[in-house]
């Protein structure tokens, strides 16, 4: 492997806009993790026999549909936790109403992320089964978080969060502008509590990005395998770059919505932008972690 040192940023940091143009072009509308990934492994908790029948199909038409999407994007099933990228796992009911989440953190059993699939809820103690259509719904959007994908503001798009909760999920024929005792959402304030955090967030990314290129753009190595660990900094950091352009984007287009007077559309746009400045913060963590595992191999 080559050195990467001050005249080789640029040109990496070339390739990998590419990469994300080509999935924009595919209509995924925003950057993924496993961009580089030709097969994502899932270690699949096994479904109960008496769901199989009505959701069992559920997981392999979702990851088709990614596929389908993504050019060289494959999923798989292994064998053995340590060998998978996340686990799957299949409920009755989640706590906070959840009908599904992906997480990235590891202190769990599996010490692997987890994607999960509740597939119905209980109510006035009785269980109610989701229908099919909700949890593949719910599935293709959580696989989308699983490669990297945050929340759409487009309601055409699978990333939209149309329905996050057991009450959304029995109220999906009514208005969604009002909560279950029929009381009107202030999207008003909603819309403004999100300016004012995502604000904060985003304000101090663009100084911590520059202190991070000019960090990378000094690194050499003669050790491959540290070239190898720079090469995933670089990587993340075309990312951090990306995702903080996205915040800042959502950003001015929420500020748009708002002279509109559009409040759920500008909470909307606001809410991404937030989402999207804490994938930067992550990705700065990721490339911290890199580096020092590089100065540790050099």
């Amino acid at each position: 492997m080559s050195l990467v040192g001050k005249g080789n940023l640029s040109n990496r940091l070339g390739h990998i806009t590419i990469v994300m143009s080509i999935l924009i072009l595919f209509g995924i509308g925003s950057s993924i993790s496993y961009a580089n990934a030709e097969t994502i492994n899932m270690y699949v908790q096994e479904m109960p026999r008496h769901w199989q029948d009505q959701f069992g199909d559920a997981l392999s038409i979702a990851t088709q549909y990614w596929e389908n999407k993504i050019p060289n994007l494959k999923f798989d099933t292994v064998q053995y936790v340590d060998k998978s990228d996340f686990v799957v796992e299949w409920a009755s009911q989640y706590e906070e109403g959840k009908l599904g989440y992906y997480s990235t953190d590891t202190a769990n059993g599996y010490n692997k992320p987890t994607m999960a699939i509740t597939l119905g809820f209980f109510k006035d103690r009785k269980w109610h089964l989701a229908s099919s259509e909700h949890v593949l719904q719910i599935t293709k959007h959580e696989l989308g978080h699983a490669i990297g994908l945050p929340d759409s503001v487009d309601p055409n798009d699978i990333m939209y969060p149309t329905v996050k909760d057991y009450e959304s999920l029995q109220q999906d024929s009514e208005q969604n502008t009002q909560t279950s005792n029929n009381t009107p959402i202030d999207w008003h304030s909603r819309s403004e509590k999100y300016q004012k955090i995502a604000s904060e967030k985003i304000l101090p990314l663009a100084s911590k990005i520059d202190e991070v290129q000019s960090l990378l753009n000094s690194l050499s190595y003669d050790s491959n395998a540290a070239n190898e660990a720079l090469d995933s900094a670089l990587t993340a950091f075309g990312w951090a770059k990306k995702y903080l352009d996205n915040a800042e984007k959502m950003q001015t287009d929420g500020e748009s919505s708002v002279l509109q007077s559009n409040y759920l559309d500008s909470y909307s746009k606001f809410k991404l932008s937030y989402d999207y400045a804490k994938k930067v913060e992550q990705k700065l963590a990721q490339i911290t972690e890199y580096v020092e595992k590089a100065n540790s191999l050099a």
